[in-house]
């Protein structure tokens, strides 16, 4: 992976991603264009990644957007910070988090979703604490 810059490009707020100006002239970006969170397997670990799409939530003329949800919930697992490298033409976010390997994170989820497990408030990164 690319050094990281000193420059954080995404900082992730309870409701609000804020991009910095350099992650937008990547995007190639403009207020009102919709911006889009994925997630990518790369080696076994899941990678967030950013683009532009239709379906996003829109960019204001402040680098903000709005941000809630799912997906935001999976994007705290990797940190509230965010650097961003351009791997083949994607955006791929580089958290201050951990990293979530896929087979862990499947395992998890597989365990949230049977019979034994009703608290939903679980925590991925924390994985130690349970027994599977």
């Amino acid at each position: 992976m690319t050094k990281r810059s000193d420059i954080i490009d995404v900082v992730m707020t309870e409701t609000t991603l804020i991009l910095s100006d350099r992650l937008v002239a990547l995007l190639g970006a403009s207020p009102g264009d919709g911006i889009v969170i994925g997630f990518s397997d790369k080696d076994g670990k899941l990678i967030p990644v950013i683009t532009l799409g239709e379906e996003g939530n829109k960019l204001t003329k402040t680098n903000t957007v709005s941000f809630r949800g799912k997906k935001h919930n999976t994007l705290t697992e990797f940190g509230s910070n965010f650097w961003a490298h351009e791997n083949n033409g994607i955006i791929e976010l580089e958290g201050d988090g951990l990293p979530v390997f896929t087979e862990v994170r499947k395992a998890a989820e597989s365990y949230l979703t049977s019979e034994i497990i009703t608290d939903t408030n679980f925590d991925i990164t924390k994985l130690e604490t349970y027994e599977f």
